[in-house]
C-alpha cells in the first residue's frame, strides 16, 4: 500500500502533508498529557516487529500477495497516539532507508498506514475499553484492524485522482472498484492476523501493574523478529492489491517510485 511519488499530485503532496501535520501534532500533544511512561521501549520492539513484518509477502488470491501493515496491532497495544506515532516512524525508515514509498509520497502513506488506524482504534475503545472478561473488545479489534484495509484503499483512490486532469481520470472507476474488492480480502488477512498477535501478548501482561511485562514481551518480539529474517527471502514476489489494481486499470504511471 505504499505510495510511490508518482502517485500523486504536488497539490495532493500539499494536502495530505497538511494532514498528517496536524494528526502527528494532535498525537504528540495527546502524549505531552498522558505521558510515555513504560512504553517507550515496548514501542521501539513493536514499531521492529511491524517494520520487518511488512517486508514478508504472504499469498492470498492467485497473482497477489500481501504483508501485515500493522497500524491497528501498534494503536491497540500502546493507544491511539503512540501508536500512530510508532508506525509513522516506520514508514520514514522505511522511504529514507529502503526507498519503500516515495518521499514525496510519506504524508499520504501516514495518513493511510498511521492515522487511519488510529483513529479506528478510538473509535473501537469508545466502545471496548478493554481485553478482559469479554470477547466483544477482541470482535471490536478484528473489525477495526479489518476495516482498515478497504477504507485505506479508498483513500489511496482519492489521494491518487485528485487535482489530476478529467482525460487522466478514465480508468479510476475500474482502479476504484479493484481496489476496494482485493482489499476486503486483504482486510481478512490484517484482521485476524492482527488479533492473533495480540491474543498472543496479552498474557504478558503483568496483573499488578496492568501493563506488559517487558522482558517476556522482549523476548517474543525478539525471536519474532528472528522469524521474520528466516521468512523473508521466501516472502512472495507475487504483487500487492495496489500493484494488482493499477496494472489492470491500465495506470502504470501509479507505480512510479
Amino acid at each position: 500500500m505504499h505510495l510511490g511519488n508518482g502517485a500523486i499530485t504536488p497539490e495532493c503532496v500539499m494536502l495530505t502533508a497538511g494532514a498528517a501535520a496536524a494528526g502527528l501534532a494532535a498525537s504528540t500533544a495527546s502524549l505531552r498529557k498522558t505521558g510515555i511512561r513504560d512504553k517507550a521501549m515496548l514501542a521501539a520492539a513493536l514499531g521492529s516487529l511491524v517494520f520487518a513484518a511488512q517486508a514478508i509477502n504472504v499469498p492470498i488470491a492467485p497473482g497477489m500477495s500481501a504483508h501485515l501493515v500493522g497500524g491497528v496491532l501498534l494503536g491497540w497495544l500502546l493507544g491511539p497516539a503512540l501508536g500512530a506515532l510508532t508506525m509513522a516512524a516506520v514508514l520514514l525508515v522505511q522511504t529514507v532507508a529502503l526507498g519503500d514509498g516515495g518521499l514525496a509520497a510519506l504524508a499520504p502513506n501516514i495518513v493511510n498506514m498511521a492515522l487511519l488506524p488510529a483513529l479506528l482504534v478510538k473509535a473501537a475503545n469508545r466502545f471496548s475499553p478493554s481485553l478482559e472478561n469479554s470477547t466483544q473488545p477482541l470482535l471490536a479489534l478484528t473489525l477495526a484492524a479489518g476495516l482498515s484495509m478497504p477504507l485505506a484503499a479508498l483513500l489511496i483512490v482519492g489521494e491518487t485522482a485528485l487535482f489530476r486532469p478529467a482525460a487522466e481520470l478514465s480508468g479510476w472507476t475500474n482502479f476504484a472498484a479493484i481496489m476496494l474488492g482485493t482489499h476486503l480480502g486483504v482486510g481478512l488477512f490484517e484482521g485476524a492476523l492482527t488479533t492473533g498477535l495480540v491474543v498472543a501478548l496479552t498474557p504478558l501482561k503483568s496483573p499488578a501493574s496492568r501493563g506488559f511485562a517487558w522482558r517476556p514481551a522482549l523476548v517474543v518480539l525478539a525471536a519474532g523478529l528472528v522469524l521474520a529474517a528466516l521468512l523473508v527471502p521466501i516472502s512472495s514476489a507475487s504483487p500487492d492489491g495496489y500493484e494488482v489494481a493499477a496494472r489492470a486499470s491500465g495506470l502504470e504511471s501509479l507505480l512510479v517510485p
